[in-house]
């Protein structure tokens, strides 16, 4: 099994992206905020370590950036779990009172990598959703690495059924357990966001000024192909009774052609 930082050495090299800012709508849409681009870069270091830099650009204009930071990982936060195909899930370990909420959950899928940063406010609304789409090499094409998908389209794409097999890791394991199966699509709520994502999940969440039971989901799932192809991958960040994180499932399916 390949360790955090060996799963993250798959991210290694230079990723051209695009952030995207959405706020939730009133009737299951998203309202574009704001956008930048991006080149974040993980670059090897001795004694296995990975030093990350990003970098950050106006959408338009000037190829100076606006601001960079970097960092070095050598350790990992509770929260964090890498997967082998260098998939991840970052997240808060509980749901506490008068206190945001947010979630990162993202796919790697060759030269490409799509993420997402979800937020609530203290209230347990959806404030805000950031759809980070990269590409290592070369310069992002959203069109061709990218294709979106609409409502009609993902409901069509996901019918029928799905096989494969699921990874997950408890919030006390590091190693993950491996399970076979299967599913049958059912479209979400709100509007499937760019690039072919789409996040489902309650909306307000069950915060503890409010209910005794806070169990909940947060999922985040992709057409790594659009919504022709035959693969479909999913995250899935559970909490239990209390609030607390208690376990991320990664699901990689193939469409079954029966």
């Amino acid at each position: 099994m390949k360790t955090p930082i060996q799963c993250l050495a798959l991210h290694l090299g230079e990723w051209h992206g695009l952030f995207s800012d959405y706020r939730p709508t009133a009737h299951g849409g998203w309202e574009l905020v704001g956008q930048k681009r991006s080149l974040i870069t993980f670059e090897a270091l001795e004694l296995g370590a990975i030093r990350q830099t990003n970098a950050y650009y106006p959408l338009e204009g000037s190829p100076n950036p606006t601001s960079r930071q970097s960092w070095v990982y050598r350790d990992f936060s509770p929260g964090l779990r890498f997967f082998p195909d260098g998939s991840f899930s970052n997240g808060r370990l509980q749901l506490a009172p008068f206190s945001d909420f947010a979630v990162e959950q993202g796919f790697l899928w060759g030269d490409r990598k799509a993420r997402v940063v979800q937020q609530w406010d203290a209230q347990g609304c959806l404030a805000r959703v950031t759809v980070i789409l990269e590409r290592r090499g070369q310069a992002l094409d959203l069109v061709a690495d990218f294709p979106s998908v609409t409502q009609a389209q993902l409901s069509a794409a996901l019918q029928g059924r799905w096989r494969g097999i699921a990874q997950s890791f408890s919030a006390v394991d590091s190693l993950p357990s491996e399970t076979e199966v299967q599913f049958w699509g059912e479209i979400e709520t709100r509007d499937p966001l760019p690039g072919g994502l789409w996040i489902g999940g309650p909306d307000p969440l069950p915060i503890p000024t409010l209910h005794r039971d806070r169990r909940f989901s947060v999922s985040l799932s992709w057409f790594p192909e659009g919504p022709e192809g035959r693969h479909l991958l999913r995250l899935v960040r559970d909490y239990d009774e209390r609030g607390a994180w208690q376990r991320v499932t990664l699901v990689r399916l193939e469409r079954d052609p029966g």
